[in-house]
């Protein structure tokens, strides 16, 4: 995780399980939207009211279990003028357990089109 400077921690839940006793695979798109939303940080009212998730992929490397602390590093990878890319890992114990990248776009949900990156996306993309 040293070259990721933002980490969420999630406890993986008795919910998040499948039927064969380790985490879903859907389960990893949840853990990804709540690391975005704490790397974004608190300072917004909807942190994601102007973006639009366009694209997740995921490599699973390793199954979690109930119980274990998801460490999942954050970071940005490619800023464009409408969208930007985040690269993901994460951790448990560890280990590896998946890596992932998603891609955002600019969004203005009023006119249902997509837009230049927001100023405060922009800020935080390069802090």
């Amino acid at each position: 995780m040293d070259s990721f400077p933002f980490v969420h921690v999630e406890t993986v839940r008795f919910r998040d399980l499948d039927g064969m006793g380790h985490v879903n695979n859907a389960v990893f798109l949840t853990y990804l939207e709540q690391a975005r939303l704490a790397w974004f940080g608190t300072d917004a009212t909807f942190a994601l009211s102007d973006v639009i998730l366009a694209r997740t992929e995921i490599d699973f490397r390793s199954p979690l279990q109930v119980g274990e602390q998801v460490e999942i590093g954050v970071r940005p990878a490619r800023v464009g003028t409408k969208s930007f890319e985040l690269e993901y890992e994460l951790r448990a114990g560890g280990r590896l357990v998946a890596e992932a990248k998603s891609v955002l776009v600019g969004y203005d949900y009023e006119h249902g089109a997509s837009a230049a990156i927001p100023e405060r996306w922009r800020k935080r993309l390069s802090a």
